[in-house]
């Protein structure tokens, strides 16, 4: 059985092994046919060495991609943290950031904002970065511009709130509404969102998305842990707590 087992291996292993060095396997005097006829009823009566096989190289992989994955962050933590077009709420000088991809008629997005909110506004030492990616129709384009625009009059937070609780997509007459709402001053919001410098803050930002593969929003990033999608459980807490727990967060 062991000498068996070993043939088994050595035969499986010949798959990734150039066909130059596959003599060697058969240096026990068996010819291509009773090899392949043992390995065939070994892995017929022992089909969970096929399974182990399979579930090791997922495991490897998806350890690889998770590594490629950590050295991309570390790599662009600056541009998805500290850049200064990038709106912040929260704490400014938290010790834990919270880097969140969203659009404004994103259903999904406008779930996770009083979620968010909450926490940071209850543990206090939280920077929130919010990154607008417009992805659903040329309003996400004009209410992005739209926050930015408020962000330059310091009434970021009134300005994202109104919009993203907006209940479902948002008008044009919807943005001006809000922004009259806010107590924006509307000559310099509707110059300031005319801008040509914020049509570079957007492509700059799907760039960035796109280093991490994300197409679809909101997407999250916390420390080296990113959530593609909405966190519908306890991931929040989880990251931040591990975070600190590990001594890791900003001094």
């Amino acid at each position: 059985m062991m000498l068996r087992k070993m043939l088994v291996l050595l035969v499986l292993s010949a798959v990734v092994v150039p066909a130059s060095a596959q003599a060697k396997f058969f240096k026990f005097g068996l010819n291509e046919e009773e090899v392949k006829t043992i390995v065939k009823d070994y892995l017929l009566n022992n089909p969970e060495i096929v399974k182990e096989a399979m579930d090791n190289y997922a495991a490897k992989e998806a350890e690889m991609k998770k590594q490629a994955m950590v050295g991309k962050l570390k790599s662009h933590r600056k541009a998805l943290e500290n850049d200064p077009k990038t709106p912040v709420l929260g704490n400014p000088d938290g010790d834990i950031t919270i880097v969140e991809f969203f659009d404004y008629n994103c259903g999904y997005c406008k779930l996770m904002f009083p979620k968010v909110w909450e926490y940071v506004q209850n543990d206090g030492n939280i920077r929130w970065v919010l990154k607008d990616m417009p992805s659903l129709g040329e309003t996400s384009t004009l209410a992005a511009k739209a926050g930015l625009a408020a962000e330059k009059q310091g009434k970021y937070f009134e300005m994202h709130q109104a919009m993203i609780t907006h209940k479902g997509s948002l008008t044009e007459e919807d943005i001006v509404s809000y922004a009259k709402e806010v107590g924006l001053d509307m000559k310099q919001f509707e110059a300031d969102r005319k801008d040509k410098s914020l049509d570079n803050i957007l492509r700059a930002n799907r760039s960035l998305a796109s280093q991490f593969e994300f197409y679809g929003i909101p997407d999250f990033i916390i420390g080296d842990f990113i959530s593609r999608g909405a966190m519908m459980g306890d991931e929040l807490d989880v990251n931040v707590t591990a975070i600190r727990d590990a001594g890791t967060a900003a001094k």
